[in-house]
């Protein structure tokens, strides 16, 4: 991106990139390109298919392959056990967000989820899936706003992100989007 940006200044001004708790590959120098460049991020994969939620708060680990998983869903499980770290982690993942969530007058953990993404300048926006007819939580979503993570919140997040592979994740799966791309 960055050479593009270089090459044509001011023909990119947006790039669509998954970035969340579980996946941070844009912290891995696309940050600085974006800050350099001037672009903003519009973010997908927020709530790693519902799993940054309170729905998997204190769950048994789902199987890979239950039929109750939709693709995106077996993609994240995938990811979260088999990259960023294992069940129990990210259970002490949404336990935090939990306690931060309800420190913020009851906020979600998809609420805080969400403000984490967004408290990053180089984003411009995320882009919640919704499965018409399925899910609706758009009630919800708009709680993401009106509140701001605190030291203290971001220091609680950090302290269980440390103990993750997450930072690992650009060597597993290659650049943002590069596990979509034919190897």
């Amino acid at each position: 991106m960055d050479e593009i940006c270089s090459t044509y200044p001011g023909l990119v001004v947006s790039n669509q990139v998954p970035f969340s708790l579980i996946d941070t590959r844009p912290l891995d120098g696309m940050d600085d390109v974006c800050h350099r460049q001037g672009v903003k991020l519009l973010t997908y994969g927020t709530l790693c298919g519902g799993f940054l939620s309170d729905k998997w708060l204190d769950a048994d680990e789902p199987d890979l392959y239950s039929t109750t998983l939709t693709p995106s869903q077996r993609k994240y499980l995938d990811i979260i056990l088999n990259g960023w770290g294992n069940w129990d982690l990210f259970q002490e993942l949404l336990t935090a967000l939990k306690e931060i969530g309800d420190r913020h007058g009851g906020r979600s953990v998809a609420n805080v989820a969400t403000r984490w993404v967004l408290d990053h300048d180089f984003v411009a926006c995320v882009i919640v899936g919704v499965r018409m007819g399925v899910s609706d939580h758009s009630e919800d979503n708009d709680k993401a706003y009106g509140f701001t993570l605190s030291k203290e919140d971001m220091n609680k997040i950090e302290r269980v992100l440390d103990k993750s592979r997450g930072k690992d994740l650009y060597r597993i799966l290659g650049d943002c989007g590069g596990e979509y791309r034919m190897k």
